[in-house]
């Protein structure tokens, strides 16, 4: 998927497919990191969201690479977004 493609799904729960042929239920975040001044996504798995969420609420700002992977967006072959 492109950047642009990705941002739909920018922390929406749903199955995602990977170019290594892994599909696995979770949601991808983005975070600026300033040092090399970029955009960089990180796939949440399904077992950390809510612990990322609650990390998230108490401001807990390395929560993306403690309890996810950076990935990159080009790797996404596609992605389903679970019923609300």
């Amino acid at each position: 998927m492109s950047t642009r493609e990705i941002q739909q799904f920018i922390h929406q729960s749903g199955q995602f497919i990977f170019a290594d042929g892994r599909q696995k239920m979770g949601m991808i975040v983005a975070r600026y990191n300033i040092k090399e001044a970029k955009v960089e996504y990180y796939f949440i798995p399904a077992e950390n969201e809510v612990a990322y969420r609650t990390a998230q609420a108490h401001h807990q700002l390395d929560a993306h690479r403690q309890l996810g992977n950076q990935v990159d967006v080009n790797g996404v072959l596609s992605a389903t977004m679970l019923a609300a």
